[in-house]
């Protein structure tokens, strides 16, 4: 992914404006990334615990596995969120704001 690309991402899922629906609508429709592009960036935040996927039909906070995403323009049930926002939006709202190094492997110039 650009790195261009892959900041705004990761600040996509800081501003929680992270719904699956969005991120598909955004980086693969219009940006045209693959869903198998953009679910490995989610799988290796997932791993490193930096991310969790949520179910928004149950309570805030149940985690669901990675294998239940549905990556469908139209899911709006499943979100992506930081398990520690503030860390991340202290690197990502800043004057010049960089890809964090957990995340530099995915940058496809």
């Amino acid at each position: 992914m650009r790195e261009k690309d892959l900041l705004q991402f990761l600040t996509f899922i800081a501003e929680e404006d992270a719904q699956i629906s969005t991120i598909v609508g955004f980086f693969i429709n219009q940006l045209d990334y693959d869903v198998k592009s953009i679910n490995q960036i989610v799988n290796h935040g997932v791993t490193m615990n930096i991310f969790q996927v949520i179910d928004n039909d149950q309570d805030l906070g149940n985690g669901i596995g990675l294998s239940e995403i549905d990556w469908s323009p139209s899911n709006v049930k499943h979100e992506i969120h930081y398990n520690d926002a503030d860390d991340y939006r202290k690197k990502l709202f800043v004057a010049n704001p960089k890809v964090p190094r957990e995340f530099t492997c995915f940058i496809k110039e």
